[in-house]
């Protein structure tokens, strides 16, 4: 199973936070945030006029909860930041906890600011969302599709077909995921 560590770019739209998030909950991948990542997602998100600040504290005091277990301490990775170099002093944090929480892949919009060799050095792959998941559908069909059909299932103001779910995750910047998934909701075979 991937164990992944990802980026606060990532976690909106909310289409795709929600997917990865039933992923994790569905268990077809391990997930690894830490207390900075979902603050810089609070400041973010109220800051872009996407929630209010007392949504947003929802949202995140949800994720704390029921992703408890996922959470890397800073403690657990302050020690890293002194070996780590980069374009960002945030994402350095991100790069450390993801290294303490043993990721394997970090998924972000913003390759640039997470240089591969240093991720490689510790047996992290970056990628952006569109080919993770397009991989993770290849292999995990079922499971994938599975989780698909469950955000669809609990969605219900606007009610949403598991076709609307792939529509907004397409919008959101996933095409190739959605059009992918679309097919093989529509014709398994394919």
């Amino acid at each position: 199973m991937a164990r992944v560590f990802i980026d606060t770019n990532v976690l909106f739209p909310f289409s795709l936070m929600d997917l990865n998030l039933s992923l994790a909950a569905d268990y077809v991948h391990d997930l690894v945030w830490s207390e900075r990542l979902l603050a810089e997602w609070q400041r973010v998100i109220v800051r872009e006029g996407h929630r209010a600040p007392e949504a947003a504290e929802r949202i995140a005091a949800h994720n704390r909860t029921g992703f408890a277990d996922a959470c890397v301490p800073e403690d657990r990775y302050k020690h890293l930041l002194a070996d780590l170099a980069g374009p960002d002093s945030d994402d350095l944090h991100h790069i450390a906890a993801a290294i303490a929480g043993s990721a394997d892949t970090l998924i972000t919009w913003n390759l640039a600011d997470f240089p591969a060799d240093i991720l490689g050095a510790h047996g992290i792959t970056a990628t952006p969302p569109d080919p993770y998941l397009c991989t993770l559908l290849d292999q995990q069909t079922t499971e994938v599709l599975a989780t698909i059909r469950r955000i669809a299932a609990r969605k219900k103001h606007p009610p949403l077909t598991p076709l609307d779910v792939l529509t907004a995750i397409g919008n959101a910047g996933a095409p190739a995921f959605s059009h992918r998934a679309r097919q093989l909701l529509l014709d398994p075979a394919a």
